[in-house]
């Protein structure tokens, strides 16, 4: 079983399959390499990537076998971060900031949270990028997901950054 406190991160390969889409990977390991970050503990991401953390190995293998991820040199978190789908408190300063937006996005949106995760992404780390970025993912959602889900995820992404 993957250790659920170990911290990976995206290798070149991996931010290159990102862009390309070359390989055939499952809808949770996609979302898995888009939303792992170098700083997080593994058991983290298994609510975002749609799995228990039992899962994860199924999940992680393929992305380590392609060379698209790797585990961070003393990147073992023994403390395991908090449960970021869960939502809740103040913004995370850096790219864990985008990495809360993202975690919002993925436990309002669900399964339908790709194109969102990708808008946010590639937002810089601004406060002010950051809310550029969750506005313009909110209408991307109000179009293509939900109405509802769209406006409370705006809510909320708000709250988060001006907190």
């Amino acid at each position: 079983m993957a250790d659920l406190q170990e911290v990976y991160a995206r290798t070149e390969a991996g931010v290159a399959e990102i862009k390309a889409r070359a390989f055939d990977l499952t809808r949770g390991q996609r979302n898995l390499l888009i939303v792992i970050d170098g700083k997080s503990a593994l058991g983290s991401f298994a609510k975002m990537v749609g799995c228990v953390p039992e899962q994860m190995e199924e999940v992680l293998a393929p992305l380590i076998e392609h060379g698209l991820i790797a585990p961070v040199a003393g990147g073992s978190n023994r403390a395991l971060a908090p449960g970021l789908p869960g939502g809740g408190g103040s913004l995370p300063s850096g790219s864990s900031a985008a990495q809360a937006l993202i975690a919002l996005a993925e436990r309002v949106f669900e399964k339908h949270a790709g194109p969102v995760v990708l808008k946010l992404e590639k937002a810089a780390n601004s406060g002010a990028d950051l809310l550029a970025a969750a506005e313009s993912a909110a209408k991307l959602a109000k179009l293509t997901i939900d109405e509802s889900k769209a406006a409370d995820f705006l809510v909320e992404a708000r709250r988060l950054i001006s907190a």
